[in-house]
């Protein structure tokens, strides 16, 4: 039986009897799901490769995965999986002629990429197979498949009218409509921020049609302006 199956029980087993023994009623206790294999051996780099980051964190060091011989390429030896305070990446053994180099690379770096005036925070990942690193450029849904919401919109309207440059190195690496998402969402959520703000500053009028009015006009002005100039308008490249 499973540990941790066999654990919960025992505590739901507990929970019933404490509650029974206070005449209260039973309360489902539901366990959180997270990283959890039933054959405790090393993994493979198919299987690391398909989970989360997250729950690449809960993987035990003795289930890291280490590429076979025969699929290392570019002069590599060995290429195993090591944690470094607190930093995933891979141990990785090169031979050059009649020496062996051993260095510690961490799994993903960012690297800045310029083009013209322009720079973009590029990620790349480790290759543990040849040692090499390669861009990161995941497909992005469309505006079809995920519509962007005004702010967003309204982004990309002055980064298409201002930066043209920008807008084509973004699209380059598809990341233009990911950084746009990015926009809308810290701009709505900073709205909400300032308009919770506002109404505790400038409590909202009771009585007096045209007082009310004028407060809503206020207030929609002042937020829509810092929106705006702090977030909308700021020409940034990543997300």
């Amino acid at each position: 039986m499973n540990k941790g199956l066999c654990f919960l029980q025992v505590l739901l087993q507990l929970q019933e009897r404490l509650l029974q023994a206070l005449n209260m009623p039973l309360i489902p206790l539901e366990p959180r799901i997270i990283y959890e294999r039933k054959n405790r051996k090393m993994m493979t780099y198919e299987e690391w490769k398909a989970l989360s980051e997250e729950q690449k964190m809960q993987v035990p060091e003795t289930e890291y995965p280490q590429i076979p011989k025969e699929q290392l390429e570019n002069g590599l030896v060995e290429s195993r999986l090591e944690k470094k305070d607190g930093q995933l990446g891979w141990t990785i053994v090169q031979k050059v002629g009649e020496q062996l180099n051993t260095i510690w690379a961490a799994e993903t770096i960012t690297e800045p990429i310029t083009s013209g005036e322009i720079t973009i925070q590029q990620p790349y990942l480790l290759n543990p197979m040849d040692g090499l690193y390669i861009p990161m450029i995941e497909h992005e849904p469309s505006l079809k498949e995920e519509p962007i919401g005004l702010y967003g919109k309204m982004w990309m309207e002055n980064m298409e009218k201002n930066y043209p440059a920008k807008v084509e190195l973004m699209m380059f690496y598809h990341r233009y409509l990911t950084v746009a998402r990015s926009v809308d969402k810290r701009a709505m959520e900073y709205y909400e921020q300032l308009s919770d703000q506002y109404d505790r500053n400038n409590p909202r009028p009771t009585t007096g049609f045209e007082t009310i009015l004028e407060w809503e006009k206020m207030k929609k002005y002042e937020i829509d302006h810092l929106v705006m100039t702090e977030i909308v308008l700021v020409p940034v490249t990543t997300p």
